[in-house]
C-alpha cells in the first residue's frame, strides 16, 4: 500500500468518525431523567413511579418533568395505547422534544373506568426515548415503568354484600342467612324507621311556631312531609338492597342515577314544603308583633318567588353535575346567551327589578292613596311586573309599569293615616272686615262633622295668601277624617263660609265691568277718530 492510498483511507476513517454523533450506542437513564414531584419519582432510582389513590370513573394529572443532559435534541414518546382492565394511561402530548441540557414539562393522564372494581392495580407504562443523529436516523432507547393505582368503585357492593343496612353481617342460618333477607329487613326496618322520624320531627317543627300557624296548616304539611319523606327512603332503601344482594355494577349504575334524580326532586320538593311553612309562620309572626321594619305576610309572596328559584336553579344543578355535565361551558353559553337577553330586554328586565323593589320596600299597599304627577290614584295590586291602580273615581283601571312607578315621584298621602289637611282658598274685598273674615272661616272649619278638631291633629286655621287685583285672597287649612272624601269636605266648606260671608255682610270680590251707552245719529264729532 503506498502513501497516497494510506492517507486516503486514514482521512476516510476520520471523516466516518466525525459524522457518527457522541453516545451512537443510545441514550441512558442518567442522561435523560423522567421525573414526576407530585409523586417523588426519579426514572434514574426506580421504575417504580409510586401509588395513587382514586375512585371509578375518574381521572387525574400527573406533570411530568423530562431533563435531558445530552448534547442533542431529545424526542421522548410516553405509549398512549397502553389499556388495562381497570385504567388508561395517556400523555397530553403525542411526543415532546427536549434541548440539549435543559427540561420539558408534559402531563399523564390517568383515566379509571366505569365499573373498575376496588383494588390496587399495576398499570405498565412504555416510555421512548430518542435523539436523531445527522443524517435523520432515530437511536434511542425504551423503558417500562409502573404506576400502582389504588381503585374504590363506586357500584361494585362487596362491602355491602349480606349485610343489614349495608354494614351489620348476616351471620343467621339457613334461609335467612341469605342476602335476600338482609336486603327485606333492610327495606321494611328503613321505612319504619322513616314513618316514626316523621312522626318525632314534624311535631316538633310545627310545635315550634305554636299559634303563628293553623291547624289546618301543621296538619298539611305534617302530611306532605311524610309523604315525601316516604318516597324519599323508599328509592334510598332500593339502591341500598341491590347492594345488599350483589347486583351486578351496571345494574346498581342504573338504580343509583335513578335514585339521585329521585333524591333531588323529592328533596326540592320537601325543601319547598318546609321552606314556605316556616317563611309563612315568620311573616305572620312579625306581622303580629307589629315591630315595623317593612315586614309583614303581604311579603309572603316575595319571599316565595325568591325560594322557588334558588330550590329550583340549585336541584337543577345538581341533577346536571350527576349526568356528568360540564358546567365550564354551560356558564359560558349562559353568559353570552344572558347578555344578549340583557341587550334585548333591557325594559322587561327593568320591569322585574323594579317589582322586586316595590314589594320588598313596599312604599305603598293596596288601597293607599298616591300622587303621582298631580294625579291621584288608589293602589289596586301590586304585581312582579306592572301596579294595577284605580282612578279617583274607581271608574277606570290602569296598569302601570313597575319601571315607570319606581323613577316617579310618589306622594303617598295615606301610608300613615287616612286622615288629610284640606286647604280651602276665599277672597274678600279690600273694604272687608279681614279679622271678621278669618273668624268666619275658623268657625266654619270648626263646624264641619268631619273636621279632626280632638287635639290629636291642628286646629283649622287661616293665613293670607295673596293680594290679588279686586281681593285678598285667605286659605283655610283643615284636616278631615278621609282623604277619599276631602274633594267632598272641601265643597261643604265653601258652601258654609260663603254663607257665613253673606250673613256677615263680607263681599266677595267679583269681575265688575262698567258700560256706558251713547246715542249715535250717524254724524262725526269733534274728536270721534274713525282711522
Amino acid at each position: 500500500m503506498n502513501v497516497r492510498t494510506a492517507a486516503a483511507l486514514l482521512l476516510l476513517v476520520l471523516l466516518t468518525v466525525s459524522l457518527v454523533p457522541p453516545h451512537s450506542e443510545g441514550a441512558t437513564d442518567e442522561e435523560v431523567r423522567i421525573s414526576i414531584p407530585e409523586l417523588r419519582f426519579d426514572s434514574s432510582r426506580s421504575s417504580d413511579i409510586g401509588t395513587i389513590d382514586m375512585s371509578s370513573n375518574s381521572q387525574r394529572s400527573l406533570k411530568v418533568y423530562m431533563t435531558n443532559e445530552l448534547d442533542v435534541p431529545v424526542a421522548v414518546v410516553f405509549d398512549t395505547s397502553t389499556v388495562a382492565k381497570t385504567a388508561t394511561v395517556s400523555s397530553y402530548s403525542s411526543s415532546i422534544d427536549v434541548e440539549p441540557h435543559n427540561y420539558a414539562v408534559d402531563e399523564l393522564v390517568v383515566k379509571t373506568l366505569e365499573y373498575a372494581d376496588t383494588g390496587a392495580y399495576s398499570i405498565p407504562i412504555t416510555v421512548y426515548v430518542q435523539y436523531l443523529d445527522g443524517f435523520g436516523e432515530r437511536i434511542g432507547y425504551e423503558r417500562e415503568l409502573t404506576l400502582t393505582v389504588n381503585i374504590t368503585s363506586l357500584y361494585y357492593t362487596d362491602a355491602q354484600y349480606n349485610k343489614f343496612f349495608g354494614f351489620i353481617p348476616n351471620d343467621l342460618e339457613g334461609p335467612l342467612g341469605e342476602p335476600w333477607f338482609a336486603a327485606l329487613a333492610t327495606l321494611i326496618m328503613t321505612i319504619l324507621a322513616n314513618i316514626l322520624l316523621c312522626y318525632l320531627i314534624v311535631p316538633l317543627l310545627t310545635n315550634h311556631f305554636g299559634e303563628k300557624v293553623t291547624k289546618i296548616e301543621k296538619v298539611k304539611l305534617k302530611k306532605s312531609v311524610t309523604k315525601i319523606m316516604s318516597v324519599l327512603m323508599f328509592a334510598y332503601s332500593l339502591n341500598l338492597c341491590a347492594q345488599i344482594i350483589g347486583a351486578s355494577p351496571e345494574v346498581c349504575h342504573v338504580i343509583g342515577a335513578v335514585s339521585v334524580f329521585f333524591y333531588v326532586c323529592i328533596g326540592a320538593v320537601l325543601a319547598w314544603r318546609i321552606y314556605v311553612f316556616i317563611i309563612s309562620a315568620i311573616l305572620k309572626s312579625v306581622d303580629d308583633a307589629d315591630v315595623g321594619g317593612g315586614l309583614d305576610i303581604s311579603l309572603l309572596p316575595l319571599f316565595k318567588m325568591i325560594g322557588e328559584i334558588v330550590i329550583a336553579v340549585v336541584a337543577v344543578t345538581v341533577i346536571l353535575a350527576t349526568m356528568g355535565v360540564d358546567f365550564a361551558g354551560i356558564l359560558m353559553s349562559a353568559g353570552v346567551v344572558t347578555l344578549g337577553i340583557t341587550m334585548g330586554a333591557q325594559n322587561i328586565l327593568s320591569q322585574f327589578f323594579s317589582g322586586v323593589i316595590l314589594l320588598s320596600t313596599r312604599p305603598f299597599k293596596k288601597g293607599d292613596f298616591i300622587k303621582i304627577n298631580n294625579t291621584v290614584y288608589i293602589i289596586r295590586k301590586v304585581k312582579l311586573m306592572f301596579t294595577e291602580l284605580y282612578t279617583w273615581e274607581k271608574d277606570q283601571v290602569v296598569t302601570m309599569p313597575n319601571n315607570t312607578l319606581t323613577s316617579a315621584t310618589i306622594v303617598n298621602v295615606t301610608k300613615e293615616t287616612p286622615e288629610f289637611r284640606v286647604y280651602v282658598y276665599m277672597s274678600i274685598a279690600y273694604e272687608a272686615d279681614l279679622a271678621k273674615a278669618k273668624e268666619l272661616m275658623v268657625q266654619a272649619g270648626m263646624e264641619h262633622p268631619h273636621a279632626v278638631i280632638d287635639g290629636s291633629r291642628a286646629k283649622p286655621s287661616v293665613r293670607l295668601t295673596d293680594f290679588q287685583d279686586s281681593g285678598i285672597e285667605l286659605r283655610l287649612a283643615v284636616y278631615v277624617d278621609n282623604f277619599d272624601d276631602s274633594g267632598t269636605y272641601a265643597g261643604e266648606l265653601r258652601e258654609r263660609m260663603f254663607q257665613l260671608f253673606k250673613e256677615n255682610d263680607i263681599e266677595i270680590p267679583y269681575t265688575k265691568y262698567e258700560i256706558t251707552l251713547k246715542n249715535f245719529d250717524g254724524r262725526r264729532r269733534p274728536g270721534d277718530n274713525l282711522d
